[in-house]
């Protein structure tokens, strides 16, 4: 039976690339039968240090042409737009996936308005390349880029100003510029630095020397009161005290404390999706059979959307691509994708 003109001018009036778009505001996946699959990844905020500027999170776009099981989501949504029936829905989009091929091997390179271009390795496998500026994500409305300078803190050497500085005064100062009143000054504050200098040092020979004759050491190192007259003042007592604390052994450690750190368990990671929209009881049967088959860390995730059948916690999303690969290429289970978990 022939189709509806409708359905003839379909692919005039809507492009496949509309519905994809769409589908992605709710889903981080949508399979095209007979082409593969589009999947979603979240992109964080990053700062470009050459250019100095602060980029916005974003969605961007993968493709996996191991993907062409028909998961009915994009069937559903031309049905629901078009009022089509199933069948016709589904030959509407095999008949724009022909065209695409088409376009393909006539020109190399098809794009999909608002998400990429396909085109063709040299092996013939199909090859997607996403728009830099990411897909529509309504949660990221209003985001921009701005500009913020790194601050690079410059290390300023300590100013070598020239200060003329007043001779200290020493213990005894003797003002001889009134031949008829000449006065005699104590400084009070450099006697006290004097004195404890002097208490600081008998202590130092004490300890120093404990069974030596004192009396035979006070005969041989007698000081005259006069060599007090300028050896100390205040700053010189003060760095006299810091530089003993620097020389004085002690026998005590300070302990150490061994603290013993625990691996932080991260919220944040890459697994790979082996079912996507299943309800509950099929997707625990669905684990039991992949742990089985040798996939032990296959588990039942509900997510906000839909329940999920994940496998493995990847810390990167090369890690879980690589592992997908693997996957596909020993099992049976050939339609899975990777998703991003914790963003």
């Amino acid at each position: 039976m022939p189709l509806p003109n409708k359905i003839l001018n379909f692919a005039n009036v809507i492009k496949l690339d509309r519905h994809i778009e769409i589908l992605l505001l709710e889903n981080d996946c949508v399979i095209v039968p007979g082409l593969g699959g589009f999947v979603a990844h979240h992109v964080s905020a990053r700062y470009d240090e050459q250019d100095g500027l602060f980029l916005p999170p974003y969605r961007t776009l993968g493709f996996n042409a191991q993907l062409r099981m028909n998961d009915s989501l994009l069937v559903q949504s031309y049905v629901d737009a078009y009022e089509l029936s199933y069948p016709e829905a589904l030959a509407q989009i095999e008949k724009e996936v022909d065209e695409i091929y088409q376009a393909l091997d006539e020109e190399g390179l098809f794009e999909l308005n608002d998400l990429g271009s396909l085109s063709r390795n040299s092996e013939g496998n199909l090859e997607f390349e996403p728009f830099e500026s990411g897909i529509l994500t309504p949660l990221y409305y209003g985001l921009s880029s701005f500009n913020f300078t790194k601050f690079v803190a410059e290390k300023q050497s300590a100013a070598t100003t020239i200060e003329g500085k007043t001779p200290k005064q020493g213990v005894v100062f003797v003002d001889d510029s009134d031949a008829a009143n000449k006065r005699l000054s104590i400084s009070m504050h450099a006697v006290r630095n004097v004195a404890a200098a002097a208490v600081f040092l008998t202590a130092v020979f004490l300890v120093a020397f404990p069974g030596s004759n004192r009396q035979g050491a006070n005969d041989k190192q007698q000081i005259k009161s006069g060599v007090l007259y300028n050896i100390f003042d205040s700053d010189d007592t003060s760095n006299a005290s810091q530089q003993l604390n620097t020389l004085t052994p002690t026998n005590q450690v300070s302990g150490v404390k061994l603290q013993q750190t625990t691996p932080t368990i991260t919220s944040h990671y890459w697994a790979i999706v082996m079912a996507s929209h299943v309800t509950e009881s099929n997707a625990r049967a669905f684990v039991h059979k992949l742990q089985k088959s040798g996939l032990s860390d296959a588990r039942v995730y509900e997510g906000a959307e839909s329940i999920k059948v994940l496998y493995g916690y990847f810390s990167s999303q090369k890690e879980a691509y690589e592992k997908m690969k693997f996957i596909n290429k020993t099992t049976d289970f050939k339609e899975s994708w990777v998703i991003e978990i914790g963003k």
